[in-house]
């Protein structure tokens, strides 16, 4: 029957679609449960491993070797040197050899844009300031020769002006100190600001 151009017939179809391909079969919105999340399955949801990330998001997985970590971070403190004025670029480049010479266990990273050492937690960043560079030593409070130190509470530092004013031996000394404590004490260093 038409009514103004359309075809009007039953509300019932009797028509089902076939498949393109017979031996297919078609989904229906019907068969498809929609799955339970695993805080409704009471399982804790586990973060992905780094492996795994990367393989999901197509990234090329690198494989990094404590060598190689190091030589990377060695290259990011170089390159941090190379872009300090030229006034202090020679004293911030002694603090470092001694430092490294003092403590050879110790790893050497940027962390917030300063030369840290670390030794089973940081003890202690070189930072450059205008006309000055600071050493801090994070638990300096605790050293036996904390008296060498400027400043009150745990982090103490030693303050220098020129190379001319740097006592070896102090410094020396000092990182020692702050390395022995650092491994003897472990995982129990203060917050960090």
């Amino acid at each position: 029957m038409r009514y103004g151009g359309a075809v009007m017939g039953s509300s019932k179809r009797t028509t089902k679609r076939k498949p393109v391909n017979p031996g297919v079969k078609l989904k229906t919105k019907s068969a498809a449960k929609p799955k339970a999340s695993p805080a409704r399955q009471g399982r804790r949801q586990r973060a992905p491993t780094p492996k795994a990330a990367a393989k999901r998001s197509g990234a090329p997985r690198t494989i990094h070797s404590p060598a190689l970590d190091r030589a990377l971070e060695a290259a990011e403190v170089k390159g941090y040197l190379a872009r300090l004025p030229t006034p202090l670029q020679p004293m911030v480049t002694r603090l470092r050899a001694i430092l490294l010479d003092s403590a050879p266990e110790a790893l050497e990273f940027l962390e917030h844009e300063r030369p840290s050492y670390f030794a089973r937690g940081v003890f202690a960043r070189i930072e450059p300031k205008e006309r000055e560079v600071l050493v801090r030593f994070l638990r300096g409070g605790s050293l036996p020769s904390s008296g060498e130190l400027r400043g009150f509470g745990e982090e103490r530092i030693l303050k220098l002006s020129s190379l001319e004013e740097l006592k070896t031996e102090v410094l020396r000394k000092l990182v020692r100190e702050a390395v022995v404590l650092n491994l003897t004490l472990g995982e129990q260093l203060p917050a960090e600001a």
